[in-house]
């Protein structure tokens, strides 16, 4: 059998900043504004998600989140393994701080990134920065993705136990190159599984329980909305991208 998703995705400014430095990738898809409504996708394996939040504050955050998922969009499908999927990340690392040598963009840019990839037999995840991955599976939402920011973790070893705007590490980001330390694994679904990607303009805002309670309580689309919903009436301090990989 060939693994297939339906997909609601949505990426938006918010309520504070000037622009959108988040971007997103489904499939072939990349996200070139603000959506009003989540964008429904229909993805067969092999294919890819890919949510990038660009680093506020950082000259050309703006680009360094497109390229980044442009380039993880298309790279990815073909990786395999979790391995190949890591090398992919560092792929794109490299890439940023090729453009900037190249004159594109601005010394310094830099973005998150995670990645889910469906592989015809499973999933493959990888992440770089603090954008999360999370498997909602039977009620229970789990994070799959890790962290890059300093200080304590939660008792999984992945989720920062406190909000902070410090990244330890991302792609592209620093004056000369840094090689980055990729996070990657597979993950073997269940009937029923799905897969939340989100930036940290959610997560800074929106609890993981409530979160859990708006998937509880929402299919699809609606659930999306429902969370944008909530950023924004917490004020919505930063951009907001979601997308929510229900496999079947």
């Amino acid at each position: 059998m060939t693994l297939r998703a339906d997909v609601a995705a949505l990426t938006h400014t918010g309520a504070v900043r000037p622009a959108n430095e988040d971007a997103l990738a489904v499939g072939d898809w990349l996200a070139g504004a603000d959506l009003s409504r989540p964008k429904q996708l229909t993805l067969e394996a092999p294919a890819a998600v890919v949510v990038a939040d660009g680093m506020g504050g950082h000259a050309g955050g703006q680009l360094a989140s497109r390229e980044a998922a442009r380039y993880l969009a298309r790279r990815v499908p073909g990786a395999g393994a979790p391995e190949a999927v890591a090398t992919a990340l560092r792929d794109a690392n490299g890439h940023l701080y090729d453009l900037v040598e190249q004159g594109q963009g601005a010394p310094g840019m830099g973005t998150t990134a995670c990645v889910l990839a469906l592989r015809p037999d499973g999933v493959v995840l990888g992440n770089v920065g603090d954008s999360r991955i999370h498997r909602w599976r039977a009620g229970e939402l789990t994070q799959l993705s890790v962290d890059d920011t300093p200080g304590p973790k939660l008792a999984d070893g992945r989720t920062a136990a406190r909000t902070t705007p410090v990244l330890t590490q991302s792609l592209g980001g620093q004056p000369e190159p840094v090689r980055v330390d990729a996070h990657a694994e597979a993950d073997a679904p269940q009937a029923g599984d799905a897969y939340l990607l989100v930036t940290d303009g959610l997560t800074d805002l929106v609890g993981r329980d409530a979160i859990a309670a708006r998937l509880r309580e929402h299919p699809g689309e609606a659930a999306v909305t429902a969370l944008l919903d909530d950023a924004l009436k917490e004020g919505g301090r930063d951009n907001v991208t979601i997308a929510l990989v229900q496999l079947r």
